[in-house]
């Protein structure tokens, strides 16, 4: 964090901010003071009723521009057809009753303010005081509120076990089923509705694959996710990854859970560190995924084999980038830089 401001000047811009009725901007420099007093970023926007991702916009602004930086502007080149104190209150009632439809805000700022915005110059405002518009994340009801506090103290556990002198190899473990008519990716056309010829054959095997954080990642296909193509998915981790402790994070699949997989794993010196029950949000091989079949989806394939090349080349080429995990590494590992 940059240190525009010694603590005491910290202190003279908060009560200057308060004596202005500048709510939204004593808000902001309470969370930059958490920080600089040694609190994580997500622990600051915590204390001050924050998302973690709006707490790190708020400290990119203070990194750019100091005070001025944080100071919500509305600036679009039109008059303003709310006061300062309507659009606090308004922006405190999106707070609380997040997330909201565009169709919403249009309804809340017509039934209570009798005002209507243009969309995009809404957004812009609405954008500046830190919000986003983004598709929601499903959560499943039966994960426990605790699941992520859980998870980061058996990972802990994990962690600190001693390696010796050899080197760590910590990644995510999932199967995955990509066919070759994969459809999840949009085109620019003129045409109404896009068609491209594809050949609508089905492969029948799956795909196991780890995607390392530290180490080697690597794939490989079986018809089935049997305890038996688990093995030989281990089997095929550790001939990457031949020196040093490998930790596996992975769902609670029956077969990683079998006595064949687990005697397995100790015998090539991997062990498990199983996410908590309903949590697959909290393996980064996920998104992996996603990308990978999004990048078959406007391709044609010749047959198996070219299709089969084509998903161990792409998985391995995706699997260089660390930005899959950046949210993970961010919420249960920001010190990797130190295990590596």
């Amino acid at each position: 964090m940059v240190k525009h401001l010694s603590e005491k000047q910290l202190d003279e811009a908060i009560n200057e901010a308060q004596k202005a009725d500048e709510t939204r901007l004593v808000r902001r420099l309470c969370f930059i003071k958490n920080v600089s007093l040694g609190d994580t970023d997500k622990m600051a926007a915590r204390r001050v009723g924050a998302s973690q991702p709006t707490g790190g916009r708020w400290l990119k602004a203070w990194n750019e521009g100091g005070v001025d930086g944080l100071r919500p502007s509305f600036a679009g080149g039109r008059p303003a057809k709310l006061s300062s104190e309507q659009f606090d209150e308004f922006f405190t009632l999106l707070e609380d009753g997040q997330p909201w439809t565009p169709q919403e805000i249009d309804d809340l700022l017509w039934d209570r303010y009798g005002v209507t915005y243009d969309r995009s110059h809404l957004a812009r405002i609405l954008r500046a005081d830190g919000m986003q518009y983004a598709k929601p994340r499903p959560m499943d009801p039966r994960q426990s509120p605790d699941a992520e506090e859980d998870f980061r103290e058996r990972l802990g556990e994990a962690l600190t076990k001693d390696n010796g002198d050899e080197p760590l190899v910590l990644g995510f473990f999932d199967a995955s089923w990509p066919q070759p008519f994969e459809n999840s990716q949009r085109l620019w056309s003129y045409d109404r509705t896009v068609e491209i010829d594809k050949p609508l054959v089905a492969v029948s095997w799956k795909t196991l694959g780890f995607y390392a954080l530290l180490g080697k990642s690597t794939l490989i296909f079986r018809k089935r996710t049997t305890k038996e193509s688990i093995c030989a998915a281990l089997e095929a981790i550790r001939e990457q990854n031949p020196v040093g402790r490998i930790l596996l994070i992975a769902d609670n699949d029956g077969g990683h859970h079998a006595k064949l997989t687990q005697q397995r794993a100790d015998e090539l010196g991997i062990e498990f560190v199983f996410l908590p029950p309903y949590s697959p949000m909290f393996n980064a091989i996920e998104p992996l995924w996603k990308t990978l079949k999004r990048k078959i989806s406007p391709e044609i394939f010749e047959g198996k084999d070219h299709f089969r090349q084509f998903v161990t080349h792409t998985f391995l080429d995706l699997s260089k980038r660390v930005s899959f995990a950046d949210n993970w590494i961010e919420t249960f590992l920001p010190d990797i830089q130190k295990l590596r």
